[in-house]
């Protein structure tokens, strides 16, 4: 009796000896595999804080996906030429990328197009998903899409009441709005004028060879700022139509904190960073097996205003202590 529990004992051993190879195993093969993760964006792909390549990617890192190690970058940019979003799409299904990182509803669009099955992440959309039928609700999105959206449309018109409360005395304001503007939006702003007692003149413009002609015409309406379309085919831009704005003595609004520092007068968005590093944890759930369809979309609740004291100075304009008061960062580049 006492030989055979001891044969028994030892059987067992041996079966939890076999089993903790078998984990080891399993765990040491999940860490030695290659992830691959696109990104499909209508504007360029930029290394900047607040960028993927920047933020998600060492937020991916610290969680354990490092490029060089066990991650694959894959960057799409149409850099403006919208027409191209599909064939970039395309390209990303073809390096099977397990996961797409998509800037805006028609990148989305494009990305489900191409890969069906692939989980896509939103960094950001501007377009409400649901409405867009990309998710079937927020909370529980029921399908291949995840990830972050803000309401853009609301948001350029709380920066058209920013730009009116920095410039009290202006009567005439320019929008210059990208190919992607939508009637919703020119209809929010329109009212949102109204309201503040302010005419807005609109431009579309096509390319950035279309910004000298556009800031011309903004100058001849007797425009005293331009409001800038929050999007990201016009967010690299800034150096350029900023200084197309200065040199005629008009301030801008845009979206970013990054944009002020690169040259408009103020900058109103949510907190960039925060967001980029949240998709890297979008990213990194579905990577860890979560199932995109069960993540939650989300909206973000903090948002900041930056102003370029280097711009209002050479503006000549003197910004009133209760706009100042609201202002949550001063910079001088």
């Amino acid at each position: 009796m006492a030989r055979r529990q001891s044969i028994t004992l030892g059987r067992s051993v041996i079966a939890s000896i076999l089993i903790s190879i078998g984990l080891t195993t399993v765990a040491a093969n999940a860490q030695e595999r290659t992830w691959r993760l696109g990104l499909l964006t209508p504007g360029a792909e930029i290394d900047r804080p607040g960028s993927i390549r920047k933020t998600t990617l060492q937020e991916l890192s610290d969680r354990g996906f490092s490029v060089g190690r066990n991650l694959v970058y894959l960057p799409a940019a149409a850099e403006g030429n919208l027409s191209r979003l599909p064939e970039l799409a395309r390209m990303l299904a073809q390096q099977r990328v397990d996961a797409i990182i998509v800037v805006g509803t028609l990148a989305a669009r494009a990305a489900m197009t191409a890969a069906p099955n692939t989980p896509i992440v939103l960094s950001f959309s501007s377009d409400d998903p649901v409405k867009e039928g990309l998710a079937v609700s927020l909370a529980r999105p029921g399908r291949s899409v995840t990830g972050i959206f803000f309401r853009a449309i609301e948001t350029d018109a709380k920066r058209l009441e920013l730009l009116s409360e920095a410039l009290p005395t202006a009567r005439v304001f320019g929008f210059l709005a990208a190919p992607t503007l939508e009637p919703e939006r020119s209809e929010v702003l329109t009212r949102t004028a109204a309201k503040l007692g302010v005419s807005l003149k609109t431009i579309v413009v096509q390319s950035p060879a279309d910004y000298a002609a556009a800031f011309e015409a903004f100058h001849a309406e007797g425009a005293a700022g331009v409001l800038v379309m929050g999007t990201t085919i016009l967010s690299a831009d800034a150096p350029s139509f900023s200084r197309l704005a200065t040199e005629r003595g008009m301030a801008t609004i845009c979206e970013w904190e990054y944009m002020a520092r690169a040259g408009c007068m103020l900058g109103f968005g949510p907190d960039l960073v925060g967001l980029r590093r949240l998709t890297g944890d979008y990213v990194a759930r579905i990577f860890n097996g979560t199932n995109p369809a069960e993540i939650p979309i989300q909206l973000p609740d903090r948002f900041t205003l930056t102003v370029n004291g280097r711009i209002v100075a050479q503006l000549k304009l003197q910004l009133s202590p209760v706009f100042l008061a609201r202002v949550d960062e001063e910079v001088n580049d």
